[in-house]
């Protein structure tokens, strides 16, 4: 990686090797004008290089803070969804006690109203046998009376002809 600090080494000719035998001093100063102008540029793209890379270092430092506050978000998002997975499970299985219970309490419904049938049903037979019973009882008390009656009446009668 390069570094915020990083400069160009400097140029490897000197004024002397620059010179060659046989060449004026105007030659010279434009060559030396030349290599200034081409340090200038070098030194204005280093520049603008080292602020990219400063520019890009703290895009790298943001997206680096978003990632750490993603993943923390990411496990928080975790810890809730195995929070409400356990919670889940647990409603399910209330769900199916209490679907069992319904299902026993239906049963015991069922068997009560069948006991309230049949209790009511032993009842009007019982009441039905009882007022037959008190209907046959009632004849014969009314037979034994009228044949009383009767008796009297001809024993009436025997003491009406003495």
């Amino acid at each position: 990686m390069f570094s915020l600090f990083a400069r160009a080494a400097p140029p490897a000719t000197s004024v002397t090797s620059i010179a060659a035998p046989g060449m004026d001093s105007k030659a010279i100063t434009a060559k030396l004008e030349d290599q200034a102008k081409h340090i200038s540029e070098q030194e204005v793209m280093i520049k603008t290089l080292n602020k990219q890379l400063s520019h890009c270092e703290s895009d790298l430092a943001t997206h680096m803070d978003l990632v750490s506050t993603l993943g923390t978000s990411l496990d928080d998002s975790e810890k809730n969804f195995r929070k409400a997975r356990m919670q889940a499970t647990e409603l399910a299985s209330e769900r199916d006690s209490l679907s069992s219970q319904i299902e026993s309490l239906r049963s015991e419904l069922q068997e009560a109203c069948r006991e309230v049938v049949t209790v009511r049903k032993s009842t009007v037979e019982e009441k039905q046998s009882l007022e037959s019973r008190q209907r046959s009882e009632k004849e014969r008390n009314r037979a034994q009376l009228e044949s009383r009656m009767e008796e009297l009446h001809k024993r009436k009668s025997k003491f009406a002809c003495l």
